[in-house]
């Protein structure tokens, strides 16, 4: 199997252009470029891409080129690549395997009856097909179903899919079942399908699942059985926000059977037990509505915590009215309440009643931290927020949060522009607390802050004193390559060169490192070769990789590498297989992840799943896999580059190349940025979320997706769920990356801070560092975003590596 760069009739060229370029060119290639055997770019070799059998491709061939189309999230195509199929073949099972992947697509677009006229058709007609393919009719059937309100024909044709392919998913079927039944008002259906669920092998969630059980027995009509499970639960449960929706539920239980003391009863034990969660919130409203009185403070909370803020603060007025026993939770949460409605001098005063009498109280701490806060943020006093933070340390000198204090005055006076001040305050704090987690931390940006004053001599010593204090290898390669940019910028330049030659080989791959490599060779940061080829053939690759492997884990010659051997009958596997194929990646991936973490320490079984799962797309966990072998063979992350070029194009592939090529090219952003963009955001998996919300290959938030989407105009009647297509990811992500790169001047560092941190944080940031790339990088105020650029910078530069093929 080869994977190759170019497509064929995309025409796609691959020229960089760097001679007297600034930092735009070095990220654009040039239609217009002329290509030559020397050191001026030259385009790929156009190759036929072996997704693309022939030049007309058979109707099996074109339902896996729809298959693919559908992974992508290219809607159109995987609907004309199907309807080709289905069209022209003779055979029964390439037809029926067509109108399944015309179905599935037409659920994709929300054509949920012709979905269900695709499938019914099929699955009526006169024509013998295989079980496969007619469970997955049926499977597709059932969602459609639901997404049409026919929830009981949903779980009957679930039902037809368990008796046409028992024993392997029966799990995830009986919970899909279990949700149409409970939808369709058959709660002892659901129950039992929850309840037989639960006795079979999967990843899911068992108190999930049980808490639905309860709930289907409460519907039901199955009161003492629902409580009784409840109950159980509870006493089995960490988990609060679990607890407090369980006494919502069992308050709601005792409500319908006119049991109302206790139902009081379990709504007061949430108010007082879990006032964060949100269910506690509703709980809380039965009370009040019913006139039981609460305490005033666990009314405070819940309000609080619900963002009801005007309720909260009446709450904890008149708590405070009363002679409380706990006046300082009183005061603090005040505080914090009059900051969220912007009363701000109400907010210090309320801080200042629990600092200066409460000294013994769990939130003492955190009010001077939320006084200081607060005169920054919202109050714009620095220095009084500096003063605060001093004056905790200065009286509390041996208290556990001292440091932590030093250091965030510091950051405070260095916002301020206060440079003397915040660097002497980092390293007091450095000098005060050297066992402290942030202590290097601090005498590092001693030294970025005394460069930046351009006390270029002071800022050297405070980078070579943090060297001599043996620190992880990250800072101290960070501290050496500002010794020699500090060297430099004293006109020390033989200083600087030697200070470099010696960082650059104390973390190969590793940022700092990298980077002065880069100065020594005097190129910008991000710059893309001059010549580059993606196309390899994995096939040939995998030959020798096998034999790498068998030498260096000593298996025997006859050791048979091309499959999964004993993990093909794994249930775990086998269940993920099944998964992945009806396009349920989430649970299949969670299937093969518990396979991939038992195999851990077999680096055998991590390369054939590393194998299995690459054929199948499952990148994220096919990379982790293949790095599991090259740690278990004792490589460290420079020594992996030198293992078989099969590892590193798979850790570090072009993934979704089909994609990403034509979008580079429209977008004039090179390719090797994007695969390095995308591997940091997502590791190739487009299903992935974060938990803020962010969806897809490159990681985009609803609310930015809508607005991109509104722009372009497309694609039509967006949704968040389209983040989760690559076409829409890959399309979108590139546009809001080229309006960076573009807002900023060709400046990626501040291009890729914007994308991650946003841009209005980049262009101040940029601000305070001008030109330079290297203080624009650590004057970020986010560690994530810090931490993002570091990650793509070095990627980047694994693929250059990886793909650099200049004379």
């Amino acid at each position: 199997m080869k994977n190759l760069a170019i497509l064929t009739g995309i025409g796609f060229v691959l020229l960089v252009l760097l001679a007297g370029c600034k930092m735009p060119a070095d990220l654009v290639f040039s239609e217009a470029a002329t290509a030559t055997p020397a050191a001026t770019p030259s385009p790929l070799p156009t190759a036929t891409p072996t997704t693309t059998p022939t030049p007309t491709p058979v109707p099996a061939a074109r339902v896996h080129l729809g298959d693919k189309a559908w992974f992508n999230g290219d809607w159109d195509q995987a609907l004309t690549e199907y309807q080709i199929a289905a069209q022209n073949s003779p055979d029964p099972e390439v037809q029926a395997a067509a109108q399944v992947g015309i179905a599935r697509t037409q659920l994709s677009t929300q054509e949920i009856d012709a979905a269900i006229q695709t499938l019914e058709t099929l699955l009526q007609s006169q024509t013998e097909i295989h079980e496969s393919p007619k469970a997955q009719a049926y499977f597709f059937l059932a969602q459609a179903y639901s997404a049409a309100g026919r929830h009981a024909e949903a779980a009957g044709a679930y039902t037809s899919y368990l008796n046409l392919s028992p024993g392997v998913i029966d799990a995830y079927i009986l919970d899909l079942r279990g949700s149409a039944n409970m939808e369709a008002g058959n709660y002892p259906a659901a129950a039992t399908d929850f309840q037989a669920a639960l006795a079979l092998p999967s990843v899911l969630d068992s108190t999930f699942l049980e808490m639905k059980t309860a709930r289907a027995y409460a519907l039901g009509g199955e009161s003492d059985s629902a409580l009784a499970l409840y109950d159980d639960i509870y006493a089995r449960s960490g988990n609060e926000y679990t607890k407090a929706l369980i006494n919502l539920r069992k308050g709601q239980i005792f409500t319908n059977l006119g049991q109302i003391e206790q139902a009081h009863q379990v709504f007061l034990d949430a108010v007082n037990e879990f006032p964060t969660s949100y269910d506690t919130y509703s709980a809380l409203q039965v009370l009040v509505e019913a006139g039981v009185p609460v305490d005033d403070l666990s009314t405070g909370l819940v309000y609080y915590y619900a963002g009801d803020y005007g309720n909260a603060l009446a709450a904890f007025d008149q708590y405070l009215q009363n002679d409380p026993p706990d006046p300082g939770t009183g005061f603090f949460y005040t505080a914090l309440i009059n900051r969220e409605i912007g009363d701000h001098q109400a907010t210090a005063k309320a801080l200042n009643e629990l600092i200066d009498n409460y000294p013994e109280h769990q939130y003492w701490d955190d009010a001077w931290e939320q006084l200081a806060y607060t005169q920054w943020w919202y109050l714009d006093d620095y220095p009084g927020a500096v003063q605060t933070l001093l004056d905790f340390a200065d009286k509390n000198p041996s208290h556990p949060r001292a440091g932590e204090f030093l250091f965030d005055a510091a950051q405070i006076a260095e916002r301020d522009g206060q440079f003397d001040q915040a660097s002497d305050l980092w390293e007091r704090m450095a000098n005060l607390y050297p066992g402290d987690e942030n202590a290097l931390r601090a005498l590092f940006l001693a030294g970025i802050t005394r460069y930046r004053a351009g006390d270029y001599a002071a800022a050297q010593a405070t980078f070579e004193r943090l060297v001599t204090l043996n620190p992880p290898i990250d800072q101290r390669t960070a501290a050496m390559f500002w010794t020699g940019k500090a060297q430099q910028a004293q006109n020390n330049l033989e200083g600087a060169r030697q200070t470099w030659e010696q960082t650059q080989n104390i973390d190969p791959t590793g940022y700092y490192s990298e980077r002065s490599r880069e100065i020594l060779r005097n190129r910008v940061p991000f710059t893309p070769p001059i010549a580059y080829d993606l196309a390899f053939d994995l096939a040939s690759e995998r030959i020798k990789a096998d034999e790498w492997v068998r030498s260096t884990f000593n298996l025997p010659p006859e050791t048979d590498l091309s499959g999964l051997s004993e993990l093909a009958s794994d249930p775990a596997v086998i269940r993920g297989n099944e998964l992945w194929h009806l396009g349920q990646y989430e649970d299949a991936r969670s299937e093969f992840e518990q396979v991939r973490l038992a195999a851990e320490t077999d680096a055998i079984q991590s390369y054939r799943l590393a194998n299995h799962l690459l054929e199948l797309g499952l990148y994220r966990s096919a990379i982790m896999a293949a790095r599991n072998v090259l740690d278990l063979a004792g490589l460290s992350d420079a020594d992996t580059l030198n293992a078989p070029p099969y590892f590193n194009h798979l850790r570090f592939g072009t993934y979704f190349s089909e994609l990403v090529l034509p979008v580079a090219q429209q977008y004039q952003i090179h390719p090797l940025l994007l695969f390095s963009l995308i591997r940091q955001e997502s590791l190739f998996e487009g299903f992935v979320r974060s938990s803020a919300a962010a969806s897809g290959l490159m990681q985009i938030m609803p609310a930015t997706g809508e607005q991109l989407a509104g722009d372009l105009g497309w694609p039509a009647n967006f949704t968040s769920d389209d983040l989760s297509r690559p076409l829409v990811s890959v399309t979108l992500g590139s546009d809001y990356l080229k309006a960076q790169l573009d807002g900023f001047e060709g400046d990626v560092y501040a291009a890729l801070a914007a994308y991650n941190g946003g841009p209005g944080n980049a262009l101040q940031w940029k601000e305070l560092a001008s030109d330079d790339p290297d203080l624009f990088l650590e004057v970020i105020r986010y560690s994530e975003t810090r931490n993002y650029i570091r990650g793509i910078y070095e990627i980047f530069n694994i693929y250059r590596r990886i793909y650099d093929r200049t004379p």
